[in-house]
């Protein structure tokens, strides 16, 4: 295993990115199966590939999750179900706009309590958009265009 994971780690755009991925993602769903790590059916290469379009922000944590519970729920590499799923994170501006637009007005008393000093809402509303997006809004896009509208 100490071999498979150096060989993902020097891969990767990001080896912490692949430890992390290991540690957190990988090995607590093993446990959670009773599966040993050569029982795994996300190999390292998985992984690598992965941490990358994390890295790239070709996919969201949220999306990353999604991917890992199918390769589990399937026995299948990560590569092959990302190459099933395809899996698109959104980034068009327009489109978060208008979820933000949509989650701003169905939530006053919230927007009321942010304009009146309470900036922690700032989090409900992003959770709130990316509910509505299914987790697939780029997330560092939606902070920064809802910043703009509360502060607006």
């Amino acid at each position: 295993m100490a071999d498979q994971f150096e060989q993902a780690a020097s891969a990767a755009k990001n080896p912490k990115r692949v430890a992390n991925l290991v540690q957190a993602e990988l090995l607590g769903r093993l446990k959670a199966k009773g599966l040993e790590i050569e029982q795994s059916p996300i190999s390292m290469k998985g992984v690598a590939m992965s941490a990358d379009l994390v890295e790239a922000g070709a996919i969201s944590g949220k999306i990353l999750k999604d991917l890992y519970d199918l390769a589990f729920a399937r026995h299948e590499d990560f590569p092959a179900i990302y190459e099933k799923e395809k899996p698109q994170q959104i980034t068009d501006t327009a489109a978060i706009e208008k979820l933000i637009d949509e989650v701003i007005a169905a939530n006053p008393k919230q927007l009321e309590q942010y304009r009146a000093g309470k900036k922690s809402v700032a989090g409900f509303f992003v959770g709130q958009i990316m509910k509505a997006s299914k987790g697939h809004a780029n997330p560092a896009l939606v902070n920064e265009l809802l910043s703009k509208k509360l502060e607006g």
